[in-house]
């Protein structure tokens, strides 16, 4: 289904909402020529087998919200196979933000070369979420640019960059995301304290300056692997800049990751107790003077075998229990 031929605006002057709205139906793949289109509101689609969104050159004009632009799937009714690519999100404008990709599939999810431009800059949620509500579902969402990152605009517990669902069961792979300083995390993964016990890969990609953790991993067999990490920006109200924290599970594994770091932290890689084992490998960590540690492993966590690590620029390399 083309879009415009369906009577939407691609100048940008009109809402397509209520058409995107009367075309989207089980198993149509909606396609978006080249152009400008304006959103105001929540597009929300749920609950189909087949449904998808590609986009040729074409942006998506964000209405100024807190709320959701696109929200396709939920947890409680996911697309069983959902395909959205080829988007650029415009949120430049004052007050804009939210929650622009809403992604929650069941057996199926492919998310590729969509770009947010502009500062997030809302209280709330973040431009993105994806999850897998089916335990044999397989997701990739790749080439995702989201550097613009967020504002601190409510105490430090505003947007995350990239959300992977409370509720997320199956294996999702994050290829290749550009993430810049957010406030409240910039891809996190952890699942929180949910029942579910999904994996993520986060593969590739580039992270800067997030706030909390800019890959906050949990899940049973989750990894990172091959990601570059850059703080070299003390950002006023982010008050724990660190690259990497390691949340809860078993089989996790950080390898062939860069970072470096030039800001006052405490340290590069932290693993919490709800770590029961991980393995830490082929690992170049460039820090500077006012980086206390290199890997921190908090108490109660379990086993963590390192291999591999090169550690340069901070003043102490020691092992320590806290």
């Amino acid at each position: 289904m083309d879009i415009v031929e369906a009577g939407a605006d691609n100048d940008g002057d009109s809402s397509i909402t209520s058409t995107l709205e009367r075309v989207a139906d089980d198993g149509t793949l909606v396609k978006f020529p080249a152009g400008e289109y304006l959103v105001d509101g929540t597009v929300r689609i749920a609950g189909y087998e087949q449904f998808g969104m590609v986009g040729d050159d074409a942006t998506i004009r964000v209405a100024p919200t807190d709320d959701y632009t696109f929200k396709l799937g939920t947890y409680r009714s996911p697309i069983d196979d959902l395909h959205v690519e080829g988007f650029t999100a415009d949120i430049s404008g004052d007050n804009t933000g939210g929650r622009v990709f809403e992604l929650q599939a069941g057996d199926d999810l492919y998310a590729g070369d969509l770009t947010v431009s502009g500062k997030h800059d809302t209280p709330s949620k973040g431009p993105m979420l994806v999850g897998m509500q089916s335990s044999d579902g397989e997701g990739l969402v790749e080439n995702v640019d989201l550097s613009d990152g967020g504002e601190d605009v409510s105490g430090g517990r505003g947007g995350t960059g990239l959300l992977v669902s409370n509720y997320h069961e199956g294996t999702v792979t994050l290829r290749d995301i550009q993430i810049g300083p957010f406030p409240d995390n910039g891809i996190y993964c952890s699942q929180g304290d949910s029942s579910a016990d999904g994996t993520v890969h986060v593969e590739g990609g580039r992270v800067e300056n997030a706030n909390v953790a800019g890959v906050r991993l949990g899940g049973d067999g989750s990894s990172i692997e091959g990601t570059e990490f850059v703080y070299d920006e003390d950002i006023d109200g982010f008050g724990g800049q660190r690259p990497i924290r390691l949340d809860g599970g078993s089989g996790l594994e950080v390898s062939e990751v860069s970072i470096e770091m030039s800001i006052d932290q405490t340290e590069a890689i932290r693993v919490m107790p709800g770590v029961d084992s991980a393995s830490i490998h082929d690992v170049d960590m460039d820090l500077s003077g006012t980086v206390r540690d290199g890997v921190s492993v908090t108490g109660g966590a379990g086993s963590v075998e390192t291999d591999d690590l090169s550690v340069s620029g901070n003043g102490r390399y020691d092992v320590f229990e806290y």
